[in-house]
């Protein structure tokens, strides 16, 4: 069972009013959002916090901690929306629960519904769809085992993820892992986040996140 999720009042702190055109390398005319999490950099993540877990930006990586089971926590980037891109992102297990699941979360609507991929520091993926109402829809075969991930605590694992019109498909340090197509959402925000099951005190850190154009 999957629990905080859309709790109210876990605010704590913008970071920055900035829009994400100020990341952009001119150079790079197809880059959409990039963030290394440098204190000279300010974005729109969502930084949240309460006794159950938070997250923060800490030796330039942004960091989640969940201090209870059975959670999820994320931290959205409030803007821009993202309809087709290419976004991959570094993510690494630092403390906790090898089977801990962390990942990124797209397509976030405002009636709470968004894709999750997430892997595990035990070396298993999913891609699944929340339906807004406490339902959850698998998207690949379960949870399933790769060696293409990079199984323990801090080991950097670089995660993509594509999402073109209904065609979604996801990677683990350059190799294909699960590709599917799903039509139920068409754009939205995206969110870096972890999860427990039965035992807490998982710290996971996410780095070098670039969003692309296809």
């Amino acid at each position: 069972m999957r629990k905080g999720l859309f709790r109210p009042g876990w605010l704590l702190l913008w970071l920055g009013l900035l829009t994400a055109c100020a990341q952009l390398n001119p150079s790079q005319s197809n880059v959409l959002f990039q963030d290394q999490f440098r204190p000279t950099q300010l974005t729109n993540w969502l930084l949240e916090g309460d006794a159950s877990g938070r997250s923060l930006i800490m030796n330039e990586q942004l960091v989640i901690q969940i201090d209870v089971p059975h959670t999820i926590q994320y931290v959205t980037l409030i803007e821009p929306t993202f309809s087709d891109f290419v976004l991959d992102v570094d993510a690494q297990l630092l403390s906790g629960p090898e089977e801990s699941s962390y990942g990124v979360m797209f397509r976030q609507d405002e009636d709470g519904r968004f894709y999750r991929y997430q892997i595990t520091g035990t070396g298993y993926f999913v891609l699944e769809r929340h339906d807004g109402t406490g339902n959850w829809t698998r998207l690949s075969d379960g949870w399933s085992q790769s060696e293409a991930i990079f199984q323990g605590a801090n080991r950097v694992n670089r995660l993509r993820v594509e999402a073109v019109g209904s065609r979604l498909t996801v990677y683990a340090n350059g190799e294909l892992l699960h590709e599917t197509s799903d039509d139920r959402l068409a754009a939205g925000t995206i969110a870096l986040d972890a999860g427990t099951f039965g035992q807490a005190g998982v710290q996971v850190a996410f780095d070098n996140v670039i969003v692309r154009q296809p």
